[in-house]
């Protein structure tokens, strides 16, 4: 009989010492571009961040180089150019939103670091950088669960 890999946290995964380190790096690097990534989104609905127009050209240029990267990267796994071109396209969209969202964050907590503080608005979008990071994890490991085709949920 088969056992599922899933069958419970402490049953069946041990985690190794090196595998604690990478999950706790991902949570911590995808919290802070999350949280970043929200201020960002605050500050510019707001209008209370300045500058995008001097920073937007180096948003352009990571996005370009993920693109680029990413197309170097997926010519070796894929070998129709569609796919290819699709995902190396939405990498670099996602790799813009969060650069220039993450970016105007940062901006926005830099000029107005002490009203972010004193209005606890930090800790409510870093509080929602981790609930998104969680879905993120969980959505990367049961990716073949939610993609079309997939085994029903």
């Amino acid at each position: 009989m088969a056992t599922s890999k899933r069958q419970g946290f402490t049953n069946q995964r041990e985690w190794s010492q090196s595998a604690l380190a990478r999950a706790a790096l991902f949570v911590v690097a995808s919290t802070v571009a999350l949280t970043a990534s929200f201020l960002g989104v605050v500050g510019l609905l707001t209008g209370e961040v300045g500058g995008l127009n001097n920073r937007l050209p180096f948003y352009v240029l990571v996005m370009a180089l993920a693109f680029v990267a990413a197309i170097v990267t997926f010519e070796e796994e894929f070998r129709e150019a569609s796919v290819i071109l699709q995902f190396s396209v939405g990498v670099g969209a996602a790799t813009f939103l969060l650069v220039t969202f993450g970016g105007e964050g940062l901006s926005f907590l830099y000029q107005n670091h002490q009203e972010v503080v004193a209005s606890q608005l930090l800790f409510y979008i870093t509080a929602a950088g981790l609930i998104a990071t969680g879905i993120g994890y969980w959505a990367l490991n049961h990716w073949s669960e939610l993609s079309v085709g997939g085994p029903s949920l």
